[in-house]
C-alpha cells in the first residue's frame, strides 16, 4: 500500500513539474526575467462573413497583417484565433518585424515565430494558439507586421472586419519578403487577435475597451491609429500612471441582442475578449447606443439592467469598471426623440448610480453646449454618428487617468 502511494506521489509531481515547465500557453504565465507578459494589442474576433475573402479563406497565400502595440516591450509572443473555424486551421509559417511603411519591413527585424518549437502550427476549430517567445524589443511608436502563410485551402475564417488598417495579401509564401509581392489589400485582420509582451514592472497591466464602432475607430483615419484607444494609450505613455489599452470594440456590437455578423453581445463576449486578455485589471463600458437606436422598444431600464449584468460580471472576476456615457446622435438616420430621451436616462444612471467604479463622460466631452443632443461640429465626422480624429483625441482626453492608480 505504501509503495502505490508513493508511485501515486511521484506521477503528481512530474505531472505538475511539466505542467509549469510547459505553461500550456496560459494567459497568466509569468516570465522568468524582469516584467510579466502583458497584452500590448488584441483584436475581437467574428464569425466568417456569408461571402466576401472571409467566407473564401486563403490557400497558398501570405497574409501581412500590421497593428501597432499599445505598450513597449522586451520581447513578445502573439496569440492566434480559430474561434469561429469550422475546420482545424493549419498554417505553415509565421514571421514578425517591424515596419518601415506601409507593408514594407525593416531589414534585420525580420524573427520566424514557432509554435512548441515547431514553424507549423495546427489550430483546432474554436481554440486559441500562443507562439513561443519571440526575441524582438517592441516599440509602441512602431508598427508591427505578423505575416502568416497559409499553404491548404482554410476555409472561411476567423477575422476583425473594418480594421481601420490595411492588410496585404500575396501568392506564395513572402513571411520575409518586401512589399512588391503584396498585390491585394483588406481593411481587416485575420486570426490574429492578440500581442503580449514582456513589459517593464512599472506598468499596471491591461485595460480592457468594450465597445462598438466608436471604440473600434469608424471613421478616423485608416493607418493612422487615431482611435480613442490609440489616443489613451499614449497618454498612459506619458503619465505616472502606465497601463496598456486592448481595444475589444466590434463595429455595430450591441449590448442586448447582437446579430451573429456584428459579434456576440456585450455580455456573451467577456469571457473571450476581456477575461482571457493577459494581465487585466480593469474594463471600460462604452455600449448601448446600437441598443437603442436600432430597438425603438428598448427603455433606459432595459439598457441599465445590461449594463448592471456587464458590472456585475466584472466585478466578479475581480476587476473595476468604468462606465462611459453614451455620446450624442441626433442628426443620424436612426434618431428620435424617444430614443434620445432614452439616451439621456441611460447616462443619467452611469454619472449618478455609483455602480461603476468610475465614470467617464464621452457625452459631455463632445455633445454641442448649444444643442447637446449633437454633436460639436469640429467633433463630427459627418454622419452625426461617430466622432472625427479630432473627437477621438478628445475622448482620450476627457479620460481621467488617477482613477486607475
Amino acid at each position: 500500500m505504501r509503495r502505490l502511494l508513493y508511485v501515486i506521489f511521484i506521477t503528481i509531481i512530474i505531472f505538475f513539474s511539466i505542467y509549469s515547465l510547459k505553461g500550456w500557453g496560459s494567459s497568466n504565465e509569468k516570465n522568468s526575467g524582469k516584467g510579466e507578459w502583458i497584452g500590448a494589442w488584441t483584436a475581437s474576433m467574428q464569425s466568417p462573413g456569408e461571402d466576401g475573402v472571409s467566407h473564401k479563406g486563403f490557400e497558398n497565400q501570405t497574409i501581412r497583417l500590421i497593428l501597432r502595440p499599445h505598450i513597449d516591450g522586451e520581447k513578445m509572443r502573439i496569440r492566434l484565433s480559430n474561434t469561429f473555424g469550422l475546420d482545424p486551421l493549419s498554417i505553415d509559417e509565421v514571421h514578425v518585424a517591424i515596419t518601415k511603411n506601409g507593408s514594407e519591413i525593416i531589414p534585420g527585424t525580420d524573427q520566424k515565430v514557432t509554435f512548441g518549437g515547431d514553424e507549423k502550427v495546427t489550430i483546432p476549430s474554436w481554440e486559441k494558439e500562443f507562439s513561443d517567445p519571440i526575441p524582438l524589443k517592441v516599440n509602441s511608436d512602431k508598427n508591427l507586421a505578423v505575416s502568416v502563410y497559409v499553404k491548404d485551402k482554410t476555409g472561411p475564417a476567423t477575422w476583425h472586419p473594418r480594421s481601420m488598417q490595411t492588410t496585404y495579401i500575396s501568392n506564395g509564401n513572402h513571411v520575409s519578403d518586401d512589399t512588391s509581392a503584396f498585390k491585394t489589400k483588406e481593411e481587416a485582420w485575420f486570426w490574429l487577435d492578440g500581442v503580449d509582451v514582456v513589459a517593464d514592472p512599472s506598468v499596471k497591466g491591461g485595460l480592457v475597451v468594450v465597445g462598438s464602432s466608436i471604440a473600434n475607430g469608424n471613421h478616423s483615419t485608416v493607418n493612422a491609429n487615431h482611435r480613442w484607444p490609440d489616443y489613451l494609450a499614449k497618454r498612459f505613455s506619458t503619465s505616472e500612471v502606465k497601463m496598456s489599452v486592448l481595444n475589444a470594440g466590434i463595429s455595430a456590437n450591441q449590448l442586448i441582442n447582437s446579430h451573429s455578423d456584428k459579434g456576440e453581445n456585450a455580455l456573451a463576449r467577456l469571457e473571450r475578449d476581456v477575461y482571457s486578455q493577459t494581465g487585466v485589471k480593469a474594463v471600460i463600458l462604452n455600449q448601448g447606443l446600437n441598443d437603442i437606436r436600432h430597438y425603438a422598444e428598448y427603455d433606459a431600464d432595459k439598457i441599465i439592467e445590461r449594463m448592471r449584468q456587464v458590472i456585475n460580471s466584472v466585478h466578479g472576476q475581480g476587476l473595476k469598471i468604468y462606465g462611459g456615457t453614451l455620446t450624442p446622435f441626433k442628426g443620424s438616420g436612426m434618431y428620435t426623440s424617444k430614443k434620445e430621451k432614452t439616451r439621456q436616462e441611460v447616462n443619467d444612471w452611469i454619472r449618478t448610480s455609483g455602480e461603476f467604479d468610475g465614470v467617464i463622460d464621452f457625452d459631455k466631452a463632445l455633445r454641442d453646449p448649444e444643442e447637446p443632443e449633437r454633436f460639436l461640429p469640429k467633433y463630427d465626422a459627418g454622419d452625426h454618428l461617430h466622432p472625427n480624429d479630432l473627437g477621438y483625441k478628445k475622448m482620450a482626453e476627457s479620460v481621467d487617468l488617477s482613477m486607475f492608480k
